[in-house]
């Protein structure tokens, strides 16, 4: 099954790598992978505006999956074509099974067969290498899931995606 799923995900990238034009300094949408904390999966953002984009992460572990949807706004930097900084917010949404955990900042929770949701914010830095179609980001994530009270996490993440 992952030796299917890597065979699959890279046949997706070299087809997207072979047949996207190379933009200088921008993109509309770029899927790639995200490594992170606590949400590290796929990973795919699209632009709605010049300065608007909406990313979508799909994060799976051993016993755990969790989707997450965020509005990002991005700003350029002067003096550094193809970087921009952003930040934004959304929600997820995602379920543990038996003895599926998240790890905390400060302890280790571990939830049987449960559902949670919360709320996100995104701080973070977004580059597009000019001439090639890649697109890298690395960013700060805080998270508050809702059940049995109100629990904060700090997410950081580096993301590597085919632009096109």
């Amino acid at each position: 099954m992952k030796n299917t799923l890597t065979i699959i995900l890279f046949s997706i990238i070299m087809l997207v790598a072979t047949s996207a034009s190379a933009q200088s300094q921008g993109y509309n949408t770029a899927i790639g992978l995200r490594l992170g904390g606590l949400t590290s999966g796929i990973t795919l953002k699209h632009f709605i505006s010049s300065d608007a984009a909406l990313e979508g992460i799909v994060s799976f572990g051993s016993r755990s999956f969790l989707i997450t949807g965020l509005y990002e706004v991005h700003n350029p930097i002067s003096g550094a074509p193809g970087l921009k900084w952003l930040y934004g917010g959304g929600a997820h949404i995602g379920f543990f099974n038996e003895s599926g955990s998240y790890y905390t900042f400060r302890n280790n929770r571990v939830y049987n067969n449960r559902s949670v949701v919360g709320l996100d914010l995104i701080l973070g830095l977004d580059y597009k290498f000019k001439g090639a179609p890649i697109n890298m980001s690395i960013d700060v994530k805080p998270i508050i899931d809702f059940f049995d009270g109100a629990i904060m996490y700090f997410d950081t993440g580096l993301s590597v995606r085919i632009a096109f």
